[in-house]
């Protein structure tokens, strides 16, 4: 499992979370269940609404394009997540995996100039 803390954007979305995809090397496609992690504090208007927090969570489905998938398929140094966040309109800050023995994230890749 990846997730990934995105620049800001037009979506308010601060971090998008991958649960798991679907690869067919025979089809060539991907498919990915991710989670949009919107901090409420970041987009509310603290004036009116100033003890709003908290994160809203919303599922949702991607699916790659024949050349999204060969574009990843084909290069080694790419996350899958890296190529959908882009298909998305999202820049990433960092990108964290989860490591299944600690239950802890660590990161894998930073994009320092999407801050």
């Amino acid at each position: 499992m990846y997730k990934a803390q995105l620049a800001p954007n037009p979506k308010g979305i601060s971090e998008v979370e991958m649960n798991y995809d679907v690869i067919s090397e025979t089809r060539q496609t991907a498919n990915v269940n991710y989670v949009e992690k919107i901090d409420i504090s970041k987009i509310a208007d603290t004036r009116k609404f100033p003890q709003a927090e908290g994160m809203s969570s919303v599922p949702k489905s991607w699916d790659a394009t024949t050349d999204e998938f060969q574009a990843w398929y084909n290069n080694q140094d790419v996350l899958l997540i890296e190529t959908m966040l882009q298909s998305l309109g999202f820049q990433f800050t960092e990108i964290q995996k989860l490591d299944i023995t600690t239950g802890q994230y660590h990161i894998v890749k930073s994009n320092p100039s999407a801050q």
